[in-house]
């Protein structure tokens, strides 16, 4: 079970991812940071650069059984943030308003239970997708490319 203090930390997490969103292609700074708070968790592996700037993180149970994914998006729009909240967009014309600061948010606190607890089961494998609203133009990226790169093979 996740603790106050875990809320708390996704909440201020969620509130930094939303201040400086990325537009799909240009995921860079929230790839990193993405894997840098997996690698807090002590995945088997984490991957990244899937897709453009898609990250993995491999949880295996050393016990058979299946395997799991979750998946969330990395990117932002391009639309201008009008809300008077403190956790506001910082990068001019470019917001989180689809939702996607919490998916990633969502998707790290069910890493973070099950890194805590290693009670199950096969493998669980968390993928944070890079370009889901579409990749810049002219330009391959997203789900096809990560599929293409073998994200959903074995890692």
């Amino acid at each position: 079970m996740l603790t106050n203090s875990d809320i708390q930390d996704l909440t201020q997490f969620r509130r930094a991812l939303h201040q400086y969103p990325e537009v799909s292609g240009e995921e860079i700074e929230t790839a990193r940071t993405i894997a840098a708070e997996l690698e807090k968790l002590s995945p088997t592996c984490i991957l990244t650069g899937l897709g453009g700037h898609g990250v993995a993180a491999v949880f295996e149970s050393g016990t058979p059984g299946p395997t799991v994914l979750f998946r969330a998006e990395l990117d932002a729009l391009p639309i201008p943030e009008e809300h008077d909240i403190p956790w506001v967009s910082k990068i001019p014309g470019k917001s989180h308003v689809c939702g996607h600061d919490g998916h990633m948010t969502m998707l790290l606190g069910a890493a973070r239970y099950l890194a805590q607890r290693r009670d199950f089961a096969g493998r669980a494998v968390f993928i944070f997708q890079p370009a889901e609203e579409g990749p810049p133009e002219g330009e391959d990226g997203g789900a096809p490319l990560m599929v293409a790169e073998g994200a959903l093979g074995d890692p």
